[in-house]
This record gives C-alpha cells, sequence and structure tokens, in this order.
C-alpha cells in the first residue's frame, strides 16, 4: 500500500511539473520531437513535451502531445506515463502493473499508461499495460542522465479508465510502440 501511495504521488509530480513547466539545465540540446514518438494502433503521436522525475526508489516519466496531438479527431493528443526503478537503472524491463512493480522490487518491471484524446475536450480513454500484457521496454541513459525508453515490438494495452465521456467505439485494447520516448 505505501508504495502504491508513493508511485501515485510520483504521478501526480510528474504531471505538475509538465503542466507548470521549468527550468531546463540540460546543457546539449535536445533531439527534435520527431524523433521521439509513439504508436497506439494507428495513431502515431509525436513528443511535444516531456518531464522525468526521480525519487531514491522510482524514476517516472511522462510524454505529451502538443497543439492538436496528432490531429486524429477524437483520438487527438496522447500521453505515455511510465514508472520503473530508478535502482535498477538501464536495460529491458518487462510491462506490468504497478502491484506487481511494488511486490518484486529487485526485477525489471515498468508500468505504463497511455492515455488518448488529450487535445479534445469530448473526453479520453485511458490504456494500460497489464500483468498479462507481455512486452519489454528498452531503457538508456544518455550523457546527461536522462532516460530514454523504446518499445520496438507491439505491446498489447487494455482499456483502464474512460474520463469526460471517453471516446465512443474506443476498442477495449490497442498495441503500442515506443520511439525514444524521454
Amino acid at each position: 500500500m505505501k508504495r502504491s501511495v508513493a508511485f501515485m504521488a510520483l504521478l501526480s509530480f510528474s504531471t505538475i511539473l509538465l503542466s507548470c513547466g521549468g527550468k531546463k539545465d540540460n546543457p546539449k540540446p535536445e533531439p527534435p520531437a520527431t524523433e521521439s514518438s509513439w504508436k497506439l494502433g494507428n495513431y502515431t503521436y509525436a513528443r511535444g513535451a516531456s518531464s522525468q522525475t526521480v525519487t531514491s526508489d522510482l524514476a517516472g516519466m511522462t510524454v505529451t502531445t502538443s497543439g492538436d496531438g496528432g490531429n486524429h479527431g477524437v483520438y487527438s493528443g496522447s500521453a505515455l506515463t511510465l514508472v520503473f526503478k530508478a535502482s535498477l537503472g538501464a536495460g529491458t524491463y518487462a510491462l506490468t502493473t504497478s502491484t506487481i512493480m511494488s511486490a518484486n522490487p529487485t526485477v525489471r518491471y515498468m508500468t505504463l499508461l497511455c492515455t488518448v484524446g488529450t487535445a479534445v475536450t469530448t473526453g479520453a480513454v485511458n490504456y494500460s499495460a497489464t500483468e498479462t500484457s507481455g512486452g519489454t521496454a528498452e531503457v538508456t541513459v544518455d550523457s546527461n542522465g536522462k532516460y530514454h525508453v523504446n518499445i520496438n515490438t507491439p505491446v498489447t494495452l487494455v482499456k483502464t479508465l474512460v474520463t469526460g465521456g471517453g471516446i465512443p467505439g474506443a476498442p477495449a485494447t490497442y498495441t503500442l510502440t515506443v520511439k525514444n520516448a524521454y
């Protein structure tokens, strides 16, 4: 329970940082957003902004689109939220739930949430990795200490939450790939 509260606090803090902006301490220029993208089903989203938070135990990353969010109608706009054990460093992480990740502190597990419909006012849908999603994410750390995540083989995410009316007809599952989320 304590780890679940810490996980939720980390996600909330990441969202606040992303929403409020902040000072960039990165002396090297970041790659263009087109070098960072994700594909949910047939919809491709380009990174517009991101934030990373690292506590003594967890690393959290939120990556969002900007502007029209890909101009995909009710699917316009998306955000990825990734959380994993910072102490385990770079490597291959199995995608799962926060409960399983918290119960196995020495195993490279990652939780993943993909929200679609963030650039419209009609509603959004969250898709998450589950304990049966399978799939892995490759985590690297650049020279500035920033985490980068890639998911090259499609992983199946499950619809877990509908907000603001959601997206009518949104499927129960979607596949996801990620190219250089940071």
